[in-house]
């Protein structure tokens, strides 16, 4: 199976303050990579150097085979990338459907046909097509974070960022989530999905990263790696028994 992604030795940061260090990870072509990793650990400005919101210092970002290290966020959002936000901010005022299809006008290297079109399906494949004459204000939690979800989908992406889109939400709406993106993957997406939720990481992604202080720590099997001395210690916070 063909990468999507791959970040080689990416050290990046904000002014004098460098926040990944030497950072290499692969992403294949349809699979669902999870992130996890402590706060501060450098999992949301991994997703910044990716989306090109800021540059790296040294290393390579290879996206579909074209180098983008030192492209822009427009061109990259155009060539295929879209993320979501941990807390959603839609046009409140706004229906679904608008909301999408601004995502989707401004987004996309597509036509207006096609964006009026995908901001359609893209509803359809969230679960929110028959509210799409709905305020975004009126929505609860779960559909906002949908909304989120839609928006991201709206900009056309190879490869769907999503950012704690479980956080906040019942036992029940998180299994909701986690189908959502199951179908988001056998729609043929990408995805890396940072998330604190176990649950999610374990049943959901295909593979999984732990990331700290801007590294990768270990990375393979779900399962494997939550399991594992590092992510007990440093995620979870167990304690060896020596």
């Amino acid at each position: 199976m063909d990468n999507i992604l791959e970040f080689i030795d990416v050290n990046a940061g904000y002014g004098r303050v460098q926040i990944l260090n030497d950072l290499s990870f692969e992403v294949k072509k349809g699979e669902v990579y999870g992130v996890i990793g402590p706060n501060g650990s450098g999992k949301t400005t991994m997703f910044n150097a990716l989306l090109g919101l800021i540059k790296p210092g040294s290393g390579r970002i290879i996206f579909d085979g074209v180098d983008i290290t030192r492209m822009s966020a427009n061109v990259r959002c155009k060539m295929g990338l879209g993320r979501t936000f941990q807390i959603p901010r839609p046009f409140e005022n706004m229906s679904l459907y608008e909301n999408v299809l601004v995502a989707a006008v401004h987004g996309s290297a597509q036509s207006e046909r096609f964006a009026k079109d995908h901001a359609l399906s893209s509803l359809k494949l969230t679960g929110l097509y028959d509210k799409r004459e709905t305020r975004a204000g009126e929505l609860t939690l779960l559909d906002r974070k949908r909304l989120e979800i839609a928006r991201a989908l709206g900009t056309d992406p190879k490869l769907l960022l999503l950012d704690e889109v479980a956080a906040g939400l019942t036992d029940a709406e998180v299994k909701d989530m986690m189908e959502l993106v199951a179908s988001l993957k056998d729609s043929g997406y990408s995805i890396i999905w940072i998330e604190h939720i176990i649950e999610t990481m374990v049943g959901s992604t295909d593979s999984l990263m732990c990331m700290a202080q801007g590294s990768c720590v270990i990375s393979g099997d779900p399962r494997e790696v939550i399991e594992s001395e590092e992510v007990q210690r440093l995620y979870l916070g167990v304690e060896d028994d020596e």
